[in-house]
């Protein structure tokens, strides 16, 4: 049977008021910008609380008189901040300061007071914590994708790598570019975009700039013997008269099956045994804007689209381990919390399930779900527009409130 005990239904009433903020707490396709070390500290009427986040867990906290929700999220795909969330279920407000030990940067709310028969208050800020751009070590984060090396000279072989853009603690460069994670050359002029490896194995230039739409770069490579490159400060001042407009022409010259000799001969170079043109695509989310910064690409490109919560378009259904189904109704549209907007949901007195457009993050709808249950449940989401389908089992012997957040199983997508 389906239990309805008063903290359980509050604690129910927090997670499904919470549903549209958690969004962003799902695995999508991306990597955290950010290794962020987060402690929160509560000030209670009865004395202060402090505890440790991860990014992404949402935290019941059953405190005698004084239940309480947090949550940090990793919102730096959507707009380069971590978000920070909260509601309060006691009787007095209380205030909520998140710390991140690395950077030292903090962000405070007050968790609203509970009043019964009034709909739970939640706090959420979506520009909390600025974290997002520091890596490790300061500076942008790393961004990653594929090189495609396509040969010019005959003697020398396509090739692709998996690459790999590190800042090394700069705030608004790239410092060194990882090939399959075994080849570490270091980047040694933004203007142009120039990368040297001259390690004993032989010595390589890429050159680069900006391609012909976001997040794209373009350039050439030459590669020779080991003394190909002259000294380096000769090769830095022979690059400060190569302009992006000529590495540009370089690549389109390689492109038509010609080698870039006047450049070659220019930028000292000897003994050139193979010349490629290539492309650079990156696919880590805001691997544009961060490019941008770094002045790698002028654009930062089109921003991402937030997740938007779908309307009527899902059947969704219950059943119970005796094959007895239940359909909750789609319901709504209720007022979000602060900057969230309205939203719908489906839902009965005991469950709330939500159905999210993560498609321009994630390639597919997102299902989140609450609900107070002493059963397993079976939770099935049907796209009536597709016939794409979802199943779930929505239970849990540890905490009053079974929930789920699935970013990757309903593939339904335009």
């Amino acid at each position: 049977m389906i239990a309805s005990d008063g903290l359980s239904c509050r604690l129910l009433a927090a997670a499904s008021t919470l549903l549209l903020v958690v969004l962003m707490a799902m695995p999508i396709a991306t990597r955290a910008a950010n290794d962020a070390d987060l402690t929160a500290t509560l000030q209670l009427p009865e004395g202060g609380i402090e505890f440790g986040l991860e990014t992404g867990t949402l935290y019941f906290f059953d405190e005698e008189n004084a239940p309480f929700a947090v949550q940090v999220i990793d919102g730096c795909a959507v707009n380069d901040h971590y978000w920070v969330l909260g509601v309060g279920l006691g009787s007095a407000a209380a205030p909520l300061t998140v710390f991140d030990e690395r950077t030292g940067r903090s962000n405070r709310l007050v968790l609203p007071a509970f009043r019964p028969g009034e709909p739970v208050g939640i706090v959420f800020d979506p520009e909390a914590l600025p974290i997002c751009r520091e890596g490790p070590r300061g500076g942008l984060p790393p961004i990653g994708g594929t090189a495609t090396y396509t040969s010019v000279t005959p003697s020398c072989a396509d090739e692709t790598a998996t690459i790999e853009l590190l800042s090394d603690g700069a705030a608004d460069a790239y410092r060194s570019f990882e090939r399959d994670r075994t080849v570490t050359d270091q980047v040694i002029s933004d203007l142009p975009i120039a990368v040297v490896d001259d390690s004993p194995s032989g010595d390589e230039l890429h050159l680069f700039a900006e391609g012909r739409t976001p997040r794209l770069v373009e350039g050439v490579l030459i590669s020779g013997a080991e003394g190909m490159l002259p000294p380096r400060a000769q090769l830095n001042k022979a690059l400060r008269d190569v302009t992006k407009a000529r590495v540009r022409r370089a690549f389109e010259a390689a492109k038509g099956w010609k080698i870039p000799r006047p450049l070659i001969t220019d930028l000292g170079l000897k003994d050139v045994r193979c010349v490629y043109h290539v492309s650079l695509a990156f696919d880590t989310l805001g691997a544009d804007a961060y490019l941008a910064q770094a002045g790698w690409i002028k654009d930062g490109g089109t921003p991402l689209e937030p997740p938007q919560l779908v309307e009527e378009r899902f059947t969704v259904d219950l059943v119970r381990a005796d094959g007895q189904s239940s359909r909750l109704p789609l319901t709504g549209p209720y007022e979000g919390s602060s900057g969230a907007g309205q939203y719908w949901e489906h839902s009965s007195d005991d469950a709330k399930v939500q159905v999210i457009d993560g498609c321009a993050l994630s390639g597919s709808l997102w299902v989140i779900a609450a609900a107070v249950t002493d059963e397993p449940l079976e939770l099935q989401v049907t796209d009536d527009r597709t016939g794409a389908t979802a199943s779930y089992v929505l239970w849990t012997d540890r905490e009053e409130v079974a929930r789920l957040a699935d970013s990757a199983s309903l593939v339904s997508c335009p």
